[in-house]
């Protein structure tokens, strides 16, 4: 054999051979979700419903859950050390903000924990559902669970009529906070042919703001959720406030508006048809 020959077949050798350290591990067989978010996308993706040791005692809420059927029968935890380790996962999934201490309790315990990434957008939603699909070995039903994302806010912006006015939109939350740029609210909003003045005016995240605040921008229409626990008659209050008076104001289901999974969709279908009226056309 020619050196030439020697050395492209050692070439393909090389490149054939796996590499120390970076095969793929086993995949969990024993599954803890710590977060909602989490829930809604392990129900939707992984096939075998046994590799689901537990999910959040909120996927059965109906007030806040996409998922309550499918949820159904599941066993369910809380954030509590002693009953995740003593179920034994070998994965446990957690959010961005999710206590160190509790992180640091179970990668002790030899138990493989998987944070999500911050969500600041529904991007950040989309590499979520991707991240948890690997982690599951179930990247093909990740990939087409955002997929149908895409399709179902494609849908929806397809009906906004093509020559409307985009309104200013302010969201009110409870007890007194709009969003700026890096939320989802936001990207909610602006992928429904509307703009989020906040956004405009420079906000970004979460900030406190007064009713004068909404009455100075005089917003065209004040977006709420219909999801406030620690304030149950906000939405009633707010028909009532002075400062609304002259406001059209639009209520959104909490689970949809305020989901930090793939349903986060369904809020830009619901606020497409509340704008600009199109549910008659809907594909819901």
């Amino acid at each position: 054999m020619s050196i030439k020959n020697l050395f492209a077949a050692l070439l393909l050798a090389l490149a054939a051979a796996p590499v120390a350290g970076l095969a793929k591990p086993p995949c969990p067989k024993s599954i803890i979700s710590l977060t909602l978010a989490s829930d809604e996308i392990l129900v939707d993706i992984v096939r075998d419903r046994k590799k689901i040791a537990a999910l959040t005692y909120f996927s059965t809420d109906p007030l806040i859950s996409n998922v309550v059927e499918k949820a159904r029968g599941i066993p369910q935890v809380q954030a509590n050390l002693e009953q995740v380790i003593a179920k034994s996962p070998d994965l446990v999934i957690v959010a961005s903000h999710t206590n160190p201490n509790i992180r640091a309790h179970l990668e002790a315990a030899e138990i493989k924990v998987l944070a999500l990434h911050e969500i600041v957008s529904l991007e950040s939603i989309k590499k979520n559902i991707e991240l948890v699909g690997g982690a599951v070995c179930e990247e093909a039903a990740a990939k087409s669970l955002v997929e149908k994302m895409e399709r179902q806010i494609g849908d929806a912006k397809a009906r906004i009529p093509p020559h409307a006015k985009a309104p200013t939109v302010l969201f009110y939350g409870a007890p007194g906070f709009t969003v700026g740029k890096r939320s989802t609210i936001n990207d909610i909003i602006e992928s429904s042919g509307a703009i989020n003045l906040p956004a405009r005016l420079g906000l970004s995240g979460y900030s406190n703001i007064s009713t004068e605040y909404v009455i100075q921008n005089n917003p065209d229409l004040v977006l709420t959720s219909s999801y406030n626990p620690s304030h149950p008659d906000f939405v009633g209050q707010m028909f009532k406030n002075s400062a609304f008076k002259d406001k059209k104001i639009i209520v959104i289901a909490g689970k949809h508006l305020d989901a930090a999974s793939h349903y986060a969709a369904r809020a830009v279908t619901d606020l497409v048809n509340l704008i600009f009226r199109t549910e008659n056309n809907a594909d819901r």
